[in-house]
């Protein structure tokens, strides 16, 4: 369940420099928790510049993940919402990055189905983008 699985991963803060730090702040909590190792968050920017915004997954919202093999450890989500969001090279701006980490291929379609409920719901991402407390935003999903 999305709440269980964020629930001590997210982070809310006024902004940040650019996308790559809004990357590593959000993923921090995974890290800290040695669900993800730090080759995990380098793969998540490398694609992003090799790759493009891909990971701009719906208006105002982003997805970073890469493969499990650079460096998973369990499945894993974190949040960070940004009060300003940021801009990508595209000039587009995204205030709420989740962090995916899946351990293979397979176990994380559940997290996925779950999260994109509420990325395609644009009221709840509207009110995401506007929360000012960790639990808001619990309450939200």
């Amino acid at each position: 369940m999305l709440k269980d699985m964020l629930k001590e991963n997210i982070r809310i803060l006024d902004s940040v420099d650019n996308w790559q730090k809004a990357i590593e702040i959000a993923a921090k909590p995974l890290l800290e928790k040695n669900k993800i190792q730090l080759t995990y968050i380098d793969a998540m920017i490398k694609n992003i510049k090799k790759f493009g915004e891909y990971i701009i997954i719906a208006p105002n919202v982003a997805m970073p993940h890469s493969r499990p093999e650079d460096g998973v450890n369990e499945n894993c989500l974190a949040l960070l919402k940004l009060d300003k969001g940021v801009a990508f090279d595209n000039g587009e701006e995204v205030q709420i990055f989740f962090i995916l980490g899946a351990k293979d291929n397979n176990s994380h379609i559940n997290t996925l189905t779950e999260l994109m409920e509420i990325v395609d719901d644009e009221e709840k991402i509207e009110e995401l983008s506007k929360a000012l407390t960790v639990d808001e935003i619990i309450n939200l999903i």
